[in-house]
Parts: C-alpha cells; sequence; structure tokens
C-alpha cells in the first residue's frame, strides 16, 4: 500500500519534530542530539541504563536514597548492592561513604540526583568525578531534577542520565529521556 504523497509529508514532518526534540534536548543537557533517545519514562531509560551496564551478580555502588525504579532491576539481577551514604543532607557523608564504595571494588553505579521522598540533593558533580577517579561506569537518575536543576551530561561524563518528560521538562505523561555516553543495549 502507497501512502501517497500525503503520507511521506506527515511522515517528514515527524522526523523533523522528533529530529528538533532531541537537538533542543541535546542543548539543554549538553550532548549531541544522537545521545538523546527516547524512552516511555524515566524507569524505562534507567532499566536500559542498569541492563546495560550490569551484568548478573556484579558489584553495584548505590546511594542510601534510590527509588524501585533502580533497587528492583539490581536485584532482579542479582546484583551485589553496596548502599552508600545514609545520612540526610550530608554531603560529606555521602561523598566518604561513596568513596570507600568505590575503593573496594565495583562494576558499576547508580545513583540519583534528588531523593524523591526527601528532597535530598546529592552532590553528582563529586560522585561522577569518583566514578571517573577509579574507572566505574554510571548511571544517574535525574527523575527529580532534570528541567528544574543544572543537568550536564558533558560536564557529568555519565554513561547514561535518566529522565521522564511529565515532570521537570513539562512534557505528556509517557514520555522520557535517557541521554546516553555509551551505546545501549536495547530492552525490548
Amino acid at each position: 500500500a502507497n501512502p501517497g504523497r500525503g503520507g511521506y509529508t506527515a511522515a517528514m514532518a515527524a522526523a523533523k519534530t522528533v529530529l528538533r526534540c532531541r537537538e533542543r534536548a541535546g542543548e539543554l543537557f549538553h550532548c549531541a542530539p544522537e545521545q538523546v533517545v527516547f524512552t516511555h519514562n524515566c524507569t524505562h531509560g534507567l532499566n536500559v541504563a542498569i541492563g546495560t551496564l550490569v551484568k548478573p551478580g556484579a558489584r553495584v555502588v548505590i546511594s542510601g536514597f534510590e527509588h524501585n525504579a533502580v533497587t528492583r532491576p539490581l536485584y532482579a539481577r542479582k546484583a551485589k548492592i553496596k548502599i552508600a551514604g545514609r545520612k540526610l543532607f550530608d554531603w560529606q557523608d555521602t561523598l566518604e561513604s561513596f568513596e570507600n564504595a568505590l575503593k573496594s571494588g565495583a562494576d558499576a553505579a547508580v545513583f540519583t540526583h534528588v531523593s524523591n521522598v526527601f528532597g535530598y540533593i546529592l552532590p553528582v558533580d563529586e560522585m561522577a568525578s569518583l566514578c571517573k577517579q577509579y574507572g566505574v561506569p554510571f548511571a544517574i537518575d535525574a527523575a527529580q531534577s532534570a528541567g528544574a536543576l543544572p543537568v550536564d551530561m558533558e560536564k557529568l561524563g555519565a554513561d547514561f542520565i535518566a529522565m521522564p518528560g511529565h515532570k521537570g521538562l513539562l512534557g505528556p505523561q509517557g514520555t522520557g529521556l535517557l541521554l546516553c555516553g555509551r551505546e545501549p543495549v536495547p530492552l525490548l
């Protein structure tokens, strides 16, 4: 079946709209448009990131403030989880605990930018630097921060940053973005 000229024009318009959205996201989060992947939501993006970074049984460092969207896929992969930092609003505790966990050996790290329960803004710049220092790939859950706080893919050097479209980005429900610093392994 030939969609006819109208179908082709509509498809081209849709493709241009998608590209423009990826370009704007790239500008906002300081990454190339090719690094922006559309997801169903933040949980979908986190599952892609975790599925790429965490092999079954891997040692993973997380903060003490993670959402179930992070912990459930890690437990499903039978990851050996090290929880780093449990004192609210205490960057020193978070960073010391996080560094100690990385030093003791980690295959990956996953951490939130802002706790969805407490509103605690974690020291993600410093946590990202520690991951780079110890050669540990990492993903950031920006569910509560994207669109409300600076999220800079280039500066953070993250392997992945996941976010929903419907919160701080003011988009519709059922949308999300995954910023990719490496090639993701498809979930679906």
